[in-house]
């Protein structure tokens, strides 16, 4: 969660904590479980609220006798939502209060501009950035599948060599924790942290509306 500052990041650092502690082993969180926290924090849904229903959820969980890790945030989304609902419903939180305006449009110019000059048809790139939408939401939902693509893109266009020496890097990062991870666990880390380390190469901003680059400075 690299990039936020302050509030902000003492927020993501709660999360991410509770969640590993929850999990048990270590995890690395991806830039969709990045993405989630951020809608939450920028939809003002307190950070205490969020911890509460991870630690409800694995609960659950450990109740119910299921087994196998949590892959991501994202499998706690519904139990989050839901304690947020439940919250609002009693009027013990202000949504409208907590809710934190955002100039869509602004930022995703900001995002457009934050493309590298040299990158293969910038240009295109950038107006499809610009055209996510109008809406929070909305615009969120495209920004996903345009950051999957480039990255997929910007992959694609590796030489061998640079892939090879990309796997090294990633192999190294997860040297200290490779043999507590289940094969299955470690196999999609090392895809996350490999995409993380070509989208850095190549100098590609992460494209959502609360990524560091679509903000305000």
């Amino acid at each position: 969660m690299t990039g936020a500052t302050g509030p902000e990041l003492e927020y993501f650092r709660a999360i991410e904590d509770t969640f590993i502690r929850l999990r048990g082993t270590p995890f690395l969180l991806s830039p969709s479980d990045w993405r989630l926290a951020a809608l939450w924090y920028g939809r003002g849904i307190p950070v205490g609220l969020v911890c509460r229903a991870l630690e409800e959820l694995f609960e659950r969980r450990a109740a119910r006798g299921k087994s196998g890790k949590v892959q991501s945030l994202r499998y706690c989304a519904s139990a989050v939502e839901d304690a947020w609902r439940e919250r609002r419903e009693l009027g013990s939180e202000s949504l409208a209060g907590q809710r934190r305006a955002i100039d869509v449009a602004a930022r995703l110019d900001r995002l457009a501009d934050a493309l590298p000059a040299d990158l293969d048809e910038r240009s295109a790139w950038a107006g499809r950035i610009r055209a996510a939408g109008d809406e929070p939401q909305e615009a969120e939902s495209v920004l996903v599948t345009l950051d999957s693509e480039l990255v997929d893109r910007c992959i694609a266009g590796l030489t061998p060599a640079s892939r090879g020496l990309l796997a090294a890097e990633v192999d190294s990062s997860l040297e200290a924790v490779s043999q507590r991870l289940a094969a299955d666990v470690l196999a999609a880390d090392r895809e996350r942290l490999l995409r993380e380390a070509a989208r850095r190469q190549a100098g590609l901003p992460l494209l959502s509306l609360f990524s560091p680059d679509a903000r305000a400075i």
